[in-house]
C-alpha cells in the first residue's frame, strides 16, 4: 500500500511538472504575441484620445514618447492618404517608416473593409532577421477620419526559451528528487495506521480476541479503529455468551441422564423388590425425564420461531381470559397476581403465540418475585396498540447488563444452578416470538426495585380507550399453593 501512495503522489508530481512545461515553454510564443497585441490595441485607443485635443504639437510629442516607450513606432493619416504625426524612435526595427504611397493606401483599404475597421499582420524582417506586428485601424475624431499604423518588433524567443528549458530541467529535477522524499515519508505515515489495522483484522478474522486496535491521529482512522474495537468487544462477549451456553446446555443434559442412570441402577440392585421405594424413585427418573422434553421441546420451539417456519394465525380475543388463563397455570406457587386489565379489552393476535409470551414473563416473575411475593400484570394503550407488563419487586437488573436478558442461557448471577423447572431460554423465545409476529418486547428495570418486562398486541378498532371513559378494573387475586 505505501508504494501505491508513494507511486500516486510521484505521478501527480508529474503532472503537475508537464502542466508547468507547458506553460512556460511550449505556450510562452503564443502568450507573448497575444500580450502585444493587447498593448497596442490599448496605445490605439489612448491616441485616438489624443487627437481629440486642439494642441497639435503636444500631441506629437506624446505620441512619440508613448510608443517608445512600449518599443513601438506608428503613423497617422489623414483620410488623403496625407501622413500628420509620426513616431520612429525604435531606429530600424520601424516598418513604418519610409512607406511608399501604394502601400499606405492599400493599408488604408484594408482598414475601410475590415468588418471591425482594424487588421493586423505578423511577418519577419529579412533585414533585421526577427518578427514584426504590424496593426492599423480607422478612427473618427471630431468628424474627421483617420488612419493608424502602429508596428513593434517581435522578439525572436528561441534563445530566451533555450534558457528557461535548461532552468526547467534543473527545477524539474530538484522538485522531483524532493517530491519522492516527501512522498516516500508521507507514504509510510499514512499506510502505517492502515496497514496495522489490516494485520490486526486478520488477526480477529482468524479467532484472536486479543487483538486491540490502536488510534491515530487520521480521524478516519480513528473512526475505524473504534468500530472494529467495539466490533472486537462483542465478539468477546459472544465468545463468552457461546461458552456458557455449550457449558450450561452440556451441563442441563449431563445432570438429568447421570440421575436416570444413576437411580435405574438403583431399582436394578436395591429397591426392585421394595414397591415403596421403587415408586419414589421412579418418580424421580420421571421428573428427569420431564426436564430433559421440556429442554428439547424448548430448543426446538426457539429454533422454529428464529427460523420463522411457522404459520401466524391471528384472531380476536379478549386479554383478560388469556391472563387468567396464564395465572391459573401457576395455582401451585403462593404468589399474589394484581392483574390490571379491563375485562372488555379485546386484541388481535396470534392468540397461542401471545400465549406462550405472557406465560414466560410470568414464569420468569416467580423466580425474581420480592419480599411482597407479588406479580402485576397490567394492560394500557399507547395509540393503536395495547402494552402488557408483567412486574415484580425483586431483585431488579443493572442497566450495563439489562440488554443480554433475552440472549440464551444469560445468567445476572454467573454462579450457575440447574433449574429443573426451567430451561434458561424462555426470554429468548419471547424475543424470537415478538420479532417474527411483529410484536415489541422490552425490559425496565431498576436495582433493589425490580423489573417489568413489555410486549405489545394490536388493539380491536373502535373500542373505549383505557384511562379516557373507562378506568381499567383492577382485580387482586391470590393464588393458594395446593
Amino acid at each position: 500500500m505505501a508504494f501505491r501512495i508513494w507511486f500516486y503522489f510521484l505521478v501527480l508530481t508529474g503532472i503537475m511538472l508537464l502542466f508547468l512545461w507547458m506553460l512556460q515553454i511550449s505556450f510562452i510564443g503564443p502568450y507573448y504575441e497575444r500580450n502585444r497585441s493587447q498593448t497596442i490595441q490599448n496605445k490605439v485607443t489612448e491616441i485616438e484620445r489624443l487627437l481629440a485635443r486642439d494642441d497639435f504639437s503636444n500631441a506629437q510629442k506624446s505620441f512619440s514618447k508613448m510608443l517608445a516607450q512600449e518599443n513601438m513606432c506608428g503613423a497617422i493619416y489623414n483620410e488623403n492618404g496625407t501622413q500628420i504625426m509620426i513616431g520612429d524612435d525604435i531606429g530600424n526595427s520601424c516598418h513604418i517608416k519610409g512607406l511608399r504611397s501604394d502601400v499606405v493606401k492599400e493599408y488604408m483599404h484594408m482598414a475601410d473593409t475590415s468588418p471591425t475597421s482594424d487588421f493586423s499582420i505578423r511577418f519577419n524582417s529579412e533585414i533585421m532577421e526577427q518578427g514584426m506586428y504590424f496593426y492599423g485601424k480607422v478612427a473618427t475624431v471630431s468628424d474627421y477620419q483617420y488612419y493608424i499604423f502602429i508596428n513593434t518588433p517581435i522578439e525572436l524567443l528561441d534563445s530566451t526559451v533555450f534558457v528557461l528549458k535548461r532552468q526547467f530541467g534543473l527545477v524539474a529535477l530538484a522538485v522531483f528528487s524532493f517530491a519522492t522524499f516527501v512522498t516516500f515519508i508521507l507514504s509510510r505515515r499514512l499506510s502505517r495506521p492502515i496497514v496495522s489495522i489490516t494485520e490486526n483484522a486478520d488477526r480477529l478474522a482468524k479467532g484472536d480476541l486479543t487483538v486491540e486496535f490502536n488510534e491515530t491521529e487520521y480521524s478516519e482512522v480513528k473512526a475505524l479503529s473504534r468500530t472494529l474495537n467495539f466490533a472486537t468487544q462483542e465478539f468477546k462477549k459472544t465468545d463468552e455468551l457461546r461458552r456458557d451456553l455449550v457449558a450450561n446446555v452440556s451441563h442441563d443434559i449431563k445432570t438429568p441422564l447421570t440421575m436416570i442412570k444413576a437411580y435405574a441402577e438403583m431399582i436394578q440392585d436395591i429397591s426392585g423388590d421394595n414397591p415403596e421405594m421403587r415408586e419414589k424413585h421412579l418418580n424421580v427418573i420421571v421428573d428427569e425425564v420431564n426436564h430433559l422434553e421440556r429442554l428439547v421441546n424448548d430448543m426446538l420451539t426457539l429454533s422454529k420461531y428464529e427460523s420463522k417456519v411457522f404459520d401466524i394465525k391471528e384472531t380476536q380475543f379478549k386479554l383478560v381470559d388469556q391472563v387468567q388463563a396464564s395465572i391459573n397455570l401457576f395455582q401451585m406457587l403462593n404468589i399474589d397476581f394484581e392483574v390490571r386489565v379491563p375485562d372488555d379489552l379485546e386484541v388481535v393476535a396470534d392468540e397461542i403465540k401471545m400465549g406462550q409470551v405472557l406465560y414466560n414473563y410470568i414464569n420468569n416473575a416467580t423466580k425474581y418475585v420480592g419480599d411482597d411475593n407479588k406479580i402485576i400484570i397490567e394492560a394500557s394503550l399507547s395509540h393503536d396498540e395495547v402494552i402488557v407488563s408483567v412486574s415484580d419487586h425483586g431483585p431488579g437488573i443493572e442497566a450495563a447488563v439489562v440488554d443480554h436478558v433475552w440472549d440464551r442461557y444469560y445468567k445476572i448471577d454467573k454462579n450457575y444452578i440447574r433449574n429443573t423447572a426451567s430451561s434458561g431460554l424462555g426470554l429468548s423465545i419471547v424475543k424470537a416470538i415478538c420479532d417474527a409476529t411483529g410484536s415489541r418486547c422490552w425490559v425496565e428495570s431498576k436495582v433493589g426495585r425490580g423489573s417489568s418486562f413489555y410486549y405489545t398486541l394490536k388493539q380491536v378498532q373502535q373500542q373505549t380507550p383505557l384511562g379516557r371513559n373507562k378506568r381499567a378494573k383492577k382485580s387482586v387475586r391470590k393464588v393458594e399453593k395446593i
